[in-house]
């Protein structure tokens, strides 16, 4: 045979990638997509999975306002305004959809149920990504039900938040990951880029967390496509099209600046500037989670993550996780390799950089809460990987015994763990009764005169009555001002005219004495409106603004603080005596024996029981700046009066049932104070009346007895007047008493 017969010449690399993108890529002949459900039986499961937890969720959802950030994200989605950075516009557009145009329920109803069944489907794409991996069953049953379940999961899932459509979206980036590592030929692998893309793109639109687990999904898609060579611009601008086009939604930011006048809303995005500053939340600081300089380590943060994940999911998911990738690269296939190196780079990445930018350090209270809710997203990932690695357990014992039956074995034991899990933590997550941030701000709008304007600071009390005054039109005379969206520009030009055209604003508002034009502070706000309106604030003076000392005082009025100026001379006895009082019968408070410091619930009640004894403790405080003996002493004994009062009100709700039956949380600090109040009551009184003076050392002895038993096994941190008081009661020594006081 002749040198080089029977070669046939191969064509130049462009000329062939030419020729297989007009004929292969751009019809993708000879591809099918793969099903989303294979057959009758995984229908049918996926479809019990879905129901079946959207069943649950939806029994056990709030039925009205939740805390944090849902009333500020209903509001919003009322009037299709934009919500805080980065906006959640995806969120927004369905939320809006859904309480405009669903035709029953409350907006806090709608948005609660929306959430719930969203994450229904999370679920079921939990299953359907462990059934594709492991060919198992039970193993996608028992990882979406385990998973979804978990304390955690099941508390984000019933409430109007953004966390369940994230939650979804990063089940369906996992499953996108498996269908392009499966596609055959390039055309299946073009076809698969393309859908990946616009679902990437439509993630980034809810939670820019998300990215943590596109990153590395798309450097793996962009090196495949490459070796498919399909790495030509004309294919990557398809791709990066069908991205830009899941970033569509976004376009709801400018729309709602330009052609709504939304009553809630941050920013001016008619400029681009504002637009990319709420993008990439330059205010706090991308993938930080609160405007603080404090800055916590990736290991601090990871194992905040591993323990919080033991106590939700168990050590058995970690063992799980373990035995899933080790069992994936050893015994898998080449497709459940590839896929498992994937899910390890979206759950590595997420940590490594996540954990080193999230500024929480040492979490403890509602901070625990916030930062519990981003872990979220891993434990997806962890628990896809363990369920994983069960199913190909299942599937190997399967196969060794020979005995198909199996299977309704494994789908057995996996709905008694199921079962296990929903029992464990329904007493926590059942939230079918819980009104108690709807009473919270029901019983401060109540209180207030008509057109009164209330100034707020911090989410916990603005987004409340954001909601009520929006979301269910309720009270809306009362001007409600978020002393944060005082200090941005945008709310001069986007707000004020909308919801505030006759107060006066001189200015932009600044915090502190200090306060030359073109800004003011809180003494000039209130000499321009305090003759026009009554001001209230809920629930303190922002510790930064000092401007109104000598001019107004901030005294006492429910649950909030009313301004009063100095020189109008009134009498604060009078006040205290006439202002309205925390109503426990008609507001009952939450049971804090269930909830824990990092719930919203357990910061609400807290704040209610402070502010609960704050009248006398103020009478208190303004008694000991006093000379004249004779009213200072009137003040102690009012002050002593409304304490004793407020101790037995307690007592009587808990005969009724309607506070929680470990009444140390409310009962201790009286305890504490009214003890201190009596020894300050004998020293006024031992000179002039020393039969009063014995009274208030009997009441002193018996108040601090009584705090001292009523911490003495408790789960409250027992601070250093504690341990002094239950040495020096052992001892009976009043004289030492004298001295702690």
């Amino acid at each position: 045979m002749a040198k080089g017969k029977g070669k046939v010449a191969k064509p130049p690399r462009g000329a062939q990638r030419r020729a297989d993108k007009t004929s292969d890529t751009s019809e993708y002949d000879g591809y099918e997509p793969e099903p989303f459900l294979y057959d009758e039986e995984e229908k049918i499961l996926a479809s019990l999975v879905f129901l079946g937890s959207a069943a649950l969720y939806i029994c056990t959802m709030y039925p009205g306002l939740p805390g944090g950030d849902s009333g500020e994200l209903m509001a919003t989605a009322k009037d299709f305004g934009v919500s805080h950075p980065p906006g959640y516009p995806l969120f927004t557009t369905m939320a809006a959809i859904m309480i405009n145009l669903f035709p029953i329920g409350t907006c806090a109803w709608k948005l609660n149920l929306m959430s719930s069944t969203i994450a229904g489907l999370t679920n079921m794409m939990m299953f359907i990504n462990v059934k594709r991996f492991s060919g198992s069953d039970a193993a996608g049953v028992l990882a979406a039900g385990w998973c979804g379940f978990s304390r955690v999961f099941w508390m984000w899932s019933i409430q109007g938040e953004v966390f369940s459509l994230s939650n979804l979206f990063i089940m369906v980036i996992m499953y996108a990951a498996w269908r392009f590592a499966n596609a055959e030929g390039r055309s299946g692998k073009f076809y698969e880029a393309k859908l990946g893309a616009l679902i990437c793109g439509l993630s980034l639109t809810n939670q820019h967390t998300s990215v943590l687990y596109i990153a590395p999904t798309a450097l793996w898609v962009l090196f495949t496509l490459y070796k498919y060579d399909l790495a030509d611009m004309h294919s990557l601008f398809q791709v990066g099209l069908r991205g830009l086009a899941g970033l569509s939604p976004y376009l709801q930011l400018p729309i709602s600046s330009f052609f709504f006048n939304a009553r809630v809303s941050w920013g001016d995005h008619r400029l681009f500037s504002d637009f990319k500053k709420h993008l990439l939340r330059e205010d706090f600081g991308t993938f930080r989670l609160v405007g603080s300089s404090e800055q916590s380590t990736f290991w601090d943060n990871f194992m905040v993550y591993f323990n919080d994940s033991k106590s939700e999911l168990s050590i058995v998911v970690w063992i799980l996780f373990v035995a899933g990738v080790l069992i994936a690269l050893t015994l898998g296939s080449s497709k459940q390799r590839e896929v498992m190196l994937i899910h390890m780079a979206m759950f590595g990445t997420y940590h490594l950089v996540f954990d080193s930018l999230a500024n929480i350090k040492n979490p403890s209270g509602i901070y625990h809460g916030v930062l519990e809710r981003f872990w979220l997203q891993p434990s997806l990932a962890l628990c896809c990987v363990a369920g994983c690695g069960v199913g190909m357990i299942f599937q190997f014992l399967k196969e060794k015994a020979n005995c198909p039956a199996l299977k309704y074995l494994f789908l057995s034991l996996a709905v008694i763990a199921i079962g296990y899990q929903i029992q464990h933590n329904y007493e926590d997550c059942h939230e079918n009764d819980n009104y108690f941030f709807w009473h919270f701000s029901r019983h401060i709008l109540d209180q207030l005169p008509k057109r009164s304007i209330l100034l707020t600071s911090g989410d916990f009390s603005t987004n409340t009555f954001r909601y009520h005054t929006i979301g269910e039109e309720y009270r809306t005379d009362v001007m409600v001002m978020d002393m944060q969206f005082m200090q941005a520009y945008w709310f001069y030009i986007m707000l004020m005219p909308i919801n505030f055209p006759d107060v006066s604003f001189p200015g932009l508002y600044k915090p502190g004495k200090e306060s030359k034009y073109p800004f003011y502070n809180l003494k000039k706000f209130l000499d321009e409106n305090f003759d026009k309106y009554p001001i209230y604030m809920c629930l303190e003076v922002p510790k930064a603004e000092d401007s109104i000392e000598g001019y107004y005082e901030a005294w006492p009025f429910g649950m909030c603080k009313v301004f009063v100026r100095v020189s109008d001379n009134r009498d604060p006895l009078e006040h205290v005596t006439s202002m309205p009082w925390i109503n426990l019968e008609k507001y009952p408070l939450p049971d804090l024996d269930r909830y824990e410091p990092q719930t919203w619930e357990y910061t609400m009640a807290m704040s209610m029981l402070e502010t609960y004894s704050k009248p006398a403790t103020w009478l208190w405080n303004r008694a000991n700046s006093m000379t004249d003996q004779a009213l200072k002493k009137k003040y102690y004994e009012t002050a002593m009066n409304m304490m004793v009062e407020n101790r037995k009100h307690v007592f009587d709700m808990v005969e009724k049932g309607l506070v929680t039956k470990n009444v140390v949380y409310y009962i201790s600090p009286l305890e504490k104070n009214l003890g201190h109040l009596s020894l300050i009551l004998y020293s006024v009184t031992k000179r002039e009346d020393p039969e009063m003076a014995a009274h208030w050392t009997a009441q002193c002895k018996k108040y601090w007895t009584n705090y001292v038993e009523w911490h003495r096994d408790t789960v409250i941190t027992k601070d250093s007047m504690w341990n002094t008081l239950n040495s020096i009661i052992k001892m009976d020594d009043f004289s030492s008493l004298q001295l702690v006081a």
